[in-house]
């Protein structure tokens, strides 16, 4: 049995050697980075249709951001509410359902009608409040589906690709040690010593291929979900329309509403 002196010795010795290694894969990985940028080193690059699925990817993320913020930006003007509903997503709760700016309007203009129900001018309010709480009410039905059939799927895709973009990451770094390893190999002085450092090109590329192929087929799977997102466009196109018909129904059937002569009481 190790002795306890022994046993912290030897886990010592064990954690220095791992801090050697990942400090010497750092330190090859920066040679092998700046090297690059100076063009004094060679670099394995990527095959083109790789890197045009990376774009691919690249692009409809961005864009996918950019649209998703731009919706809420409509669906929700406060940006208060806006964070206050982020918030809530990040901590597992429902969004908070508020009152529509109309909807607001309508409630307001309610109010004011019944305290002036006697005369016209408090009719006019209690019927034009009316409607403008139900276009609200039909507002309030489009932001929620606007949200649950757009916002919610881009946001969820956007969720999943931190575990693409992790394995992006490794990938960028074996490369860079595969790299390293062959510019090793390229500057060694003997025969022997080469053939020592093929070992490490052989064990790098590997390691390399491996990982090539599980980000690859997490780009290819990513890539073909992003194209079925359109159906998530159309939806948001069918949400607006039935929003926006329903509300001009209603604008329409407000104005026809005969409301007499305003008299002041």
């Amino acid at each position: 049995m190790f002795k306890p002196e022994e046993e912290c010795q030897a886990h010592a010795v064990k954690t220095f050697t791992e801090f050697n290694q990942f400090f010497t894969h750092c330190s090859r990985r920066f040679v092998q980075v700046t090297g690059e940028k100076l063009g004094t080193v060679q670099r394995t690059d990527y095959d083109r249709e790789f890197q045009d699925l990376c774009n691919r990817v690249d692009k409809h993320s961005f864009w996918a951001s950019m649209l998703t913020s731009k919706v809420e930006l409509v669906l929700q003007p406060n940006p208060a509410y806006r964070f206050e509903d982020f918030v809530n997503e990040k901590i597992g709760n429902e969004r908070e359902i508020r009152h529509t700016y109309t909807e607001q309007l309508g409630i307001c203009m309610l109010n004011a009608g019944s305290d002036m129900s006697s005369s016209d001018y408090g009719q006019a309010l209690l019927i034009m409040g009316d409607y403008e709480n139900r276009i609200g009410e039909s507002e309030h039905k489009m932001i929620k589906n606007a949200y649950i059939k757009f916002v919610k799927p881009f946001m969820e895709a956007a969720a999943k690709e931190g575990a693409i973009n992790s394995e992006r990451r490794t990938l960028t770094a074996l490369r860079l040690d595969l790299d390293a390893a062959k510019n090793r190999v390229r500057n060694a002085k003997t025969a022997e010593e080469m053939k020592d450092l093929e070992g490490f090109v052989d064990e790098a590329q590997k390691k390399f291929d491996e990982q090539y192929e599980i980000t690859r087929e997490m780009l290819e799977d990513r890539d073909v979900k992003n194209a079925e997102m359109v159906v998530h466009v159309e939806d948001l196109a069918k949400v607006q329309v039935e929003y926006f018909k329903a509300a001009h129904e209603l604008a329409v059937e407000m104005e026809k509403k005969k409301v007499p002569t305003a008299t002041l009481r």
